[in-house]
């Protein structure tokens, strides 16, 4: 899912890594296939409540899957700064 759905669902607590091959050599082939897959495209995606509490609020806002993919749309995969967008401010 785009930018980390593990990351919003869990509000922050469970960290999704963006995965990077790197070979020693170039005895070895490799071949990598990309596979994309998700809920309906209506699926609302946010923290879901079990995550939320008094000391834990809200991190990031939600959204359906649909408008990730089109958050998440331009050709280059930039991550980090899609979840920066998507973060709520904390203030005390």
């Amino acid at each position: 899912m785009p930018f980390s759905s593990i990351l919003i669902l869990s509000n922050g607590k469970y960290k999704s890594h963006i995965h990077q091959v790197i070979l020693d050599n170039n005895e070895v082939n490799r071949i990598s296939m990309a596979t994309l897959h998700g809920p309906s495209l209506d699926t609302f995606v946010a923290p879901a409540s079990r995550f939320i509490d008094e000391s834990h609020p809200p991190a990031y806002r939600g959204m359906t899957y649909k408008e990730s993919l089109e958050f998440n749309g331009s050709d280059e995969i930039d991550v980090q700064s899609s979840l920066s967008l998507l973060r709520i401010p904390f203030s005390l």
